[in-house]
């Protein structure tokens, strides 16, 4: 009798476990790091004073997040491991332009998330004006230096206006943040002067286009380097048709 009291209650336990275990919902996989970025990738803004990327947790991505909180809802749900590794990206990226722009070693800096892009002088001095080129048709490609570790230079002859956009690669801003630096020898009049640029960005922007004006005609030789060690192929930087 003491046998059949005893299976019984193991029977019972067991049974009661596996109802348990069958009413226990499973929780949803984490997401992994690429998935993660792209929601924090909407919640990054720019500081403009010091030049620096930042998550603003209470930017509003779109008109229904005004009225919604599933954006904030989705940031919430960032595992910790990717936003601290996300968080250390955007560092790095400060970290370069505070050292460019500290050691004089730019003209101007564009910074660039998923809803903005931020042109800046630097240097007043320049001969260089850069600016965004808003609206209108783009001009064909007539030249493309691929951004990489490597430099590469391409030369314009006697003009006082180039035309560039950048095509990301898709592995640059899945990865967040990314930085590139161009730089220009102007040669016009017997006179040599040097400019720089640096590129940054969290994200991606759909092929950006941007107008380099001087005073008078001059030779350009632009070079092009990138800044990230851990992506070999940050982007395109292509020359259009004037």
């Amino acid at each position: 009798m003491k046998q059949i009291f005893t299976l019984t209650f193991v029977l019972f336990t067991l049974l009661f476990q596996s109802c348990r275990d069958n009413l226990n919902v499973p929780t949803p996989a984490s997401r992994n790091y690429e998935q993660d970025v792209a929601v924090l990738n909407d919640f990054v803004d720019i500081n403009k004073t010091t030049h620096e990327y930042y998550v603003n947790s209470n930017k509003h991505t779109s008109v229904l997040s005004y009225i919604k909180n599933s954006a904030v809802e989705e940031l919430n749900s960032v595992n910790l491991l990717n936003f601290e590794i996300f968080n250390k990206s955007l560092s790095r990226i400060n970290q370069i332009s505070e050292q460019l722009i500290s050691s004089c070693a730019v003209d101007y800096i564009v910074m660039i998330t998923e809803d903005e892009i931020y042109v800046n002088r630097i240097n007043e001095d320049s001969p260089v004006e850069l600016r965004q080129k808003l609206g209108g048709n783009y001009s064909s490609t007539v030249s493309s230096l691929n951004v990489t570790s490597y430099k590469e230079q391409y030369y314009v002859s006697d003009c006082n206006y180039i035309e560039t956009s950048v095509e990301l690669n898709p592995q640059a801003y899945k990865n967040a943040g990314w930085a590139f630096l161009v730089t220009c020898e102007l040669n016009g009049k017997g006179e040599k002067e040097n400019v720089g640029v640096l590129f940054c960005g969290v994200g991606y922007h759909i092929n950006p286009c941007f107008e380099w004006f001087v005073n008078d005609n001059v030779d350009w030789d632009f070079e092009v380097v990138s800044l990230n060690e851990e992506i070999p192929y940050i982007a395109d930087l292509r020359f259009l048709r004037r």
